[in-house]
């Protein structure tokens, strides 16, 4: 069953696409199709918190991209006789962004996509490369601009900070159960793979505190507070189980007490 933050994230995301799509209809662009992409792409993760850092990633890396984009193609136009080598460099250093973070893969991307789309039309119409760069720049700024807009003044923090709780909390049962399956089969095999599932299972509440910032700017609530202790109980677990073979079993014991304590009064 879908939580009540998710639920009303898929309302929030239904209402910012058909914002942009409103947009890119009256303001007749031919580029503004870039607008709702963009849109779409940053509210894509259905977190509030995700899509803030895909949001802040997709301009930045869309800015760096358009300004490489626009070096390569002065280059080339003194020197055509490159473009195959340049295009095979490009293909080799996309294949390897595309096991990089978003920000990084957002540069090639838009890269490869200027320099495709420049020497598509060269050859067939009077295509100026650098009207697709700007509009490329002025369509995913837009599409970011409107989602922060709308995130910040119209949907407000109230589901981001539901969705932070029901994150947090999630993150704490969890560890509730790891640290119960340890105390079953406390050895040292058991402790590693405890060990692993706690690193796994936190990653996406460490991505939240990490854009908190973002999201509800300098405001320390309680929910920010709640998952930063329960960061920091899945680090002290973590801790524990890496060093089992030196830590007495009676600590897990008492830090599953305080996780157990810590659920009851949630």
């Amino acid at each position: 069953m879908q939580s009540v933050a998710t639920l009303t994230r898929i309302n929030q995301i239904t209402i910012l696409i058909g914002i942009s799509f409103i947009f890119y209809e009256l303001t007749n662009w031919e580029q503004g199709i870039w607008i709702l992409i963009s849109t779409v792409v940053v509210a894509g993760p259905f977190s509030t918190f995700l899509s803030y850092e895909k949001g802040k990633d997709r301009f930045l890396g869309t800015m760096v991209g358009l300004v490489v984009a626009s070096l390569i193609e002065y280059y080339l136009r003194f020197n055509p006789s490159q473009l195959p080598v340049v295009a095979v460099l490009l293909a080799f250093i996309a294949g390897f962004m595309a096991t990089r973070p978003y920000k990084y893969f957002i540069i090639m991307i838009t890269v490869c996509t200027c320099m495709g789309y420049t020497y598509m039309n060269i050859p067939y119409t009077s295509f100026s490369p650098m009207s697709f760069l700007v509009d490329r720049g002025m369509g995913v700024f837009a599409g970011v601009l409107i989602f922060f807009l709308m995130q910040r003044f119209v949907f407000g923090n109230g589901n981001s900070r539901l969705e932070l709780a029901e994150e947090s909390l999630g993150a704490l049962n969890k560890l509730q159960k790891i640290l119960a399956e340890y105390q079953q089969h406390p050895n040292t095999v058991t402790a590693y793979q405890c060990a692993a599932d706690i690193f796994e299972g936190t990653k996406d509440l460490k991505s939240y505190v990490d854009s908190a910032g973002l999201v509800f700017s300098k405001d320390l609530n309680k929910e920010t507070r709640f998952a930063r202790q329960v960061l920091v109980l899945n680090k002290r677990a973590l801790k524990l189980l890496i060093d089992q073979p030196v830590v007495e079993r009676s600590q897990i014991d008492r830090l599953l007490h305080v996780v157990t304590l810590k659920i009851s009064r949630q």
